[in-house]
């Protein structure tokens, strides 16, 4: 398995440019720039849900290599979505304050949990055709993503609660003028969402449940400090090497620990973190084949275990483990540019823009 990864890694290297001496990526962070990170991990996600579907039947060196980066990565394949997220969030509250707070809990949320339900009722009709039994305290559990029918479910959860922390942290934003405020909410939301983690421990969930939702505030911590930090580390060639030598430190200390307590975890999330966002402002990537993976993030992670699903339930899986990785990407992308385009126009039906 590990030759997708290493396919992956071609794609990269050909559409990505290094900045020259004492030369940054001053637009590391940006939407458009941020979209083909979002695809390279997008993918690998993908990649990694089809071995549930045949985890006895990997045998040999490559397969061998890919357990080992897998295990490796684990759970920091969504890390950079969470920090991504956190950031942007940030960034819109300093722009438009309680306007934003406003349209995330009239727009954002309900847009999600509807975007969410919608694919959720594809997996119980397709439950039902499979001739599964499903109750339907687990059809309501899974529509409010407390659990799923088939459909990876977790991630959507802990965004909804995310975006309800946020939302109640920062509603009194309104009534700040001075910015240094901000900085009382981002301590009282990463208390929140330590608290948020808990909780779901406390309430028996698995611990990639948990064990990566503190990185959401990461990225409002990241926005806040930005500019000290941009001013430090793109000032030259030299700091620059300063700040590599001093995460990847951190990266090795905290990956040796990662497993002694979440705090372990949290802080190797947040050496990964750090390590991709130096390497983006010194690398260029330009891919329209990864931009797109990176635009149909939601629709790549929900709606990918039903040609799966299908594939398994015919045995193919099983048989031609590697034709199925390559079919169920293609299918799945297929599903999610016409899935995309479905729900923008719904979307765009219940939330018009008001008439002056």
């Amino acid at each position: 398995m590990i030759i997708f990864v290493l396919i992956l890694g071609v794609i990269i290297i050909a559409s990505s440019k290094f900045k020259g001496r004492n030369e940054f990526n001053a637009e590391y962070i940006s939407k458009d720039s941020t979209l083909p990170v979002k695809g390279i991990f997008v993918i690998l996600i993908l990649i990694s849900h089809t071995k549930l579907f045949f985890p006895n039947a990997l045998s040999g060196s490559l397969d061998e290599a890919y357990v080992r980066f897998q295990g490796h990565i684990v759970q920091m394949v969504v890390a950079m979505f969470l920090f991504y997220s956190g950031y942007g969030i940030m960034e819109q509250i300093k722009k438009r304050e309680f306007s934003y707070i406003k349209s995330m809990m009239t727009k954002r949320f309900p847009n999600l949990l509807l975007n969410y339900d919608i694919a959720v009722l594809f997996y119980i009709v397709l439950t039902i055709c499979l001739r599964r039994e499903v109750s339907f305290t687990k059809i309501i559990f899974a529509l409010t993503a407390w659990d799923g029918i088939g459909n990876s479910s977790w991630f959507i959860f802990v965004t909804l609660c995310l975006y309800l922390l946020t939302a109640l942290v920062f509603s009194t934003t309104k009534r700040f003028t001075n910015k240094r405020y901000y900085i009382i909410n981002i301590i009282v939301l990463t208390a929140l969402s330590v608290g948020l983690a808990l909780l779901l421990k406390s309430a028996g969930k698995e611990s990639w449940w948990y064990n990566t939702i503190v990185l959401f505030a990461v990225g409002f911590w990241y926005s806040y400090f930005k500019e000290p930090i941009e001013k430090f580390v793109m000032k030259n060639d030299l700091t620059y090497i300063i700040t590599i030598c001093i995460i990847s430190i951190c990266y090795v200390l905290s990956y040796l620990h990662r497993g002694d307590s979440l705090l372990g975890y949290y802080l190797f999330g947040i050496a990964f973190i750090a390590a991709v966002v130096a390497v983006t402002m010194k690398l260029e990537i330009k891919s329209k084949l990864l931009n797109w993976f990176g635009e149909h993030v939601f629709s790549i992670y929900i709606l990918q275990k039903i040609p799966m699903m299908i594939m398994q339930k015919i045995g193919f899986a099983q048989a031609h483990r590697y034709l199925f990785i390559i079919l169920s990407i293609i299918i799945t992308c297929l599903m999610a540019e016409a899935y995309d385009i479905m729900f923008a126009k719904l979307s765009a039906k219940i939330w018009k823009p008001k008439k002056n």
